[in-house]
């Protein structure tokens, strides 16, 4: 089943069609199943050779003993055989599509193969005469669904003219596709009637003749010109039905596109909201962290048992002075209920009242005493304080409840009531100081969010103005150094004779200062944009970079007379124009700093490496890497420089010696860092230097 803009055109000979208006088509089987029957020797001389037996059977020579019955059916079919294999006509099956499915019979005299690509085309093989009168007999068949016949068609084979015929008949068998059969028959050569008198009046006979025959084949031409020109209208009213189908639809999905345009737009900056917005919980995500690890450490700490229950009164957590003060374990205390801790030692009725009270009426309870007898501890008087605390960022009720063993002070109210007392108010101090450190925590934490706003303005800030000096540096700054350029190369050309040689040299350095200052310009800007610029990756071959980068410095190389190889080739993931930039940096490096009268000689390679393989990549994240590799016999550099020439402005020599503004090394890094890589740089004096750069495979 296909679509609407959908065809079998390159297939036609595998599908047939079954439904044209939906699109539906029927593999074709393979052709060719039904043969004629192949007829091993011959059948009158095997019949020949066969002796009458008794009994109205026919017996073999050599099987006596074999008897063989032959019906009349069998005779027949014997007889059939050799009347087909001898005197079967020349004739071809084809399908509607005039390809030949089956040829039967010798079809040398009409058939022929042309040269050039092999083909099983009827109209194609045809030889020159019998074709035009085979298509119109073809397509008048297919039509109709009624047999035609046409006679005395000349055909000219090996210089001698046959007189053939043929006869184009429909097959009314079932099969996936109609076919046709085509029988072709040569007609006898009549000698032409002779005509008493002088020859003239035989040419004359002969031309009417010609022209007989010319005539009607014009009036079948004329006849197959009008059919087709009606066919032809027909398709051209349906091509402009579908024309005007295929605009409008052209319409929609154009108005669809602009939609989706829109909605892309408001996407994007759903996203970069969304962006923001995670941004900003992140930060109090951790905010809140901290708060929660400074409160779990201040519970902790505490010497007094305390518990966290939700508010079902189920433990989610607790202390280490709870459970070494009531020899419990913590997996025998997390997620029970408060009073089947301990087989049941907490159910205790007036704490029961009281904890279910704080719940639905958002009470709290301080200093409330139970004496209890507990089944490990014994006796003990214990002073409790519970409270509901609301935590907004998940939605949950705790509720808070500290322990205070007052059984010794109890025992010795009697003996000491001042110690007592004092014991207690120190209790309710030590509650009140954990209140206060809390509040504290909260404030520093208040505070810290104000500063972080504070600070999130300054960056914004600093942002527009960092994008205000990149305008300036575009533009404002490189205006001047453009009209200095301009003045100082019209000084030079109109009053190059009214300057000395000492002016016409400060004016060259003059023209020198700003082209270097327009250098440095370019490449801080080049620095600066790296960050903001659109990093979309693709697999690309290192190959094509640099033959691209080849192409630029090709005047640098000739005057070097540089020599640069690409031994190892590999397909890298990155940001092609960085990169290249990355390459064209290199490259010019090496070409600047070589040997006088030393040919560079520049070696690059490429090679996949997995992260445990190289030292350097234990740092960084596992996985595979691709390995480049760009290396000279220039001048080098001393190795315990290899950090510092990756330094903004940070060269190893005076502008005098080799001109630079000591950004490129700086930008080729940042590069390679925004592409999740690391650069190396080796080498030594004299021997050249080695660049190594890794990249993460996609």
């Amino acid at each position: 089943m296909l679509g609407k803009s959908e065809a079998i055109t390159s297939s036609t000979q595998l599908f047939a069609p079954y439904n044209a208006k939906f699109k539906v088509f029927l593999r074709k089987n393979s052709v060719g199943e039904y043969s004629l029957p192949f007829i091993s020797g011959n059948p009158a001389t095997a019949l020949l050779k066969e002796e009458p037996g008794s009994n109205g059977t026919i017996g073999v020579k050599g099987a006596s003993k074999k008897r063989i019955q032959i019906s009349n059916h069998d005779l027949d079919k014997a007889i059939d055989e050799v009347l087909v294999a001898d005197f079967m006509p020349a004739s071809v099956v084809i399908n509607h599509q005039m390809e030949i499915l089956q040829f039967r019979g010798s079809t040398d005299l009409y058939l022929t193969h042309a040269p050039g690509k092999a083909t099983f085309s009827i109209l194609k093989m045809a030889r020159l005469g019998i074709n035009f009168a085979l298509r119109h007999a073809i397509a008048k068949v297919i039509k109709t669904n009624h047999r035609e016949r046409k006679e005395g068609i000349e055909v000219n084979v090996k210089d001698k003219t046959r007189v053939v015929s043929f006869e184009v008949v429909p097959l009314k068998i079932t099969w996936e596709e109609p076919l046709l059969l085509i029988i072709f028959s040569e007609q006898e050569q009549v000698a032409a009637v002779s005509i008493s008198g002088n020859s003239s009046k035989r040419s004359a006979l002969l031309k009417d003749k010609r022209i007989k025959k010319l005539e009607e084949e014009l009036t079948i031409a004329h006849a197959d010109a009008l059919a087709f020109s009606q066919e032809q209208e027909a398709f051209i009213e349906e091509l402009q039905s579908a024309n005007e189908e295929i605009v409008s639809s052209n319409e929609e999905l154009q108005t669809v596109n602009e939609e989706l345009e829109t909605s892309k737009e408001e996407i994007e900056s759903t996203n970069e909201e969304l962006t923001t917005s995670n941004q900003e919980l992140q930060t109090r995500n951790d905010l809140l962290n901290e708060s929660y690890e400074y409160s779990k450490a201040i519970i902790s700490t505490l010497h007094e048992p305390m518990i966290v229950m939700d508010r079902n009164l189920r433990v989610k957590t607790a202390n280490k002075s709870f459970y070494k003060a009531f020899g419990v374990k913590e997996e025998e205390t997390e997620g029970i209920l408060l009073y089947d801790l301990g087989n049941g030692q907490w159910n205790i009725p007036r704490l029961r009242e009281l904890m279910e009270d704080i719940v639905p009426k958002n009470n709290f309870f301080y200093d409330f005493e139970v004496r209890h007898v507990f089944p490990v501890i014994g006796e003990k008087v214990l002073q409790l304080n519970a409270n509901k605390v609301f935590q907004k960022s998940i939605g949950e009720e705790l509720i808070l409840l500290s322990i205070n063993d007052i059984t010794d002070l109890v025992m010795l109210q009697e003996k000491d009531k001042e110690v007592l007392k004092k014991d207690i108010q120190e209790s309710k101090k030590s509650n009140r100081a954990l209140e206060k450190a809390v509040k504290e925590r909260t404030m520093e934490l208040r505070l810290a969010n104000s500063v972080l706003a504070e600070k999130n303005i300054e960056l914004e800030k600093m942002n527009n103005e960092l994008q205000a000096f990149t305008f300036v540096s575009s533009h404002d700054l490189q205006e001047p150094l453009r009209k200095i350029q301009t003045f100082a190369d019209r000084i030079l050309e109109t009053e190059n004779k009214n300057l000395t040689d000492s002016g016409k040299n400060y004016f060259r350095y003059l023209q020198t200062s700003a082209e270097r200052m327009q250098a440095l310009i370019l490449d801080l800007l080049t620095f600066s944009r790296i960050n903001a610029t659109d990093r979309k990756f693709k697999n690309t071959q290192l190959s094509k970079l640099v033959d691209e980068v080849l192409v630029d410095l090709q005047e640098q190389i000739e005057e070097h007379k540089a020599v640069i190889e690409l031994n190892e080739n590999c397909e890298v993931y990155i940001i092609p124009f960085l990169f290249r930039q990355v390459l064209h940096n290199l490259l010019t490096n090496a070409l600047k700093f070589s040997k006088k009268n030393i040919p560079q000689h520049i070696v690059i390679q490429c090679q996949k490496v997995h992260s445990g393989e190289v030292v350097e990549l234990h740092s960084l994240s596992q996985g595979n890497y691709s390995h480049i590799s760009i290396s000279d016999n220039g001048i080098g550099f001393k190795n315990e420089f290899r950090e510092k020439i990756f330094e903004v402005f940070q060269k190893l020599h005076s502008k005098d010696e080799y001109a630079g503004t000591g950004i490129g090394l700086a930008i080729v890094k940042k590069i390679i860092e925004n592409h999740n890589g690391v650069i190396f740089a080796t080498s030594e004096i004299n021997k050249g230097s080695t660049f190594d750069i890794y990249i993460p495979v996609k």
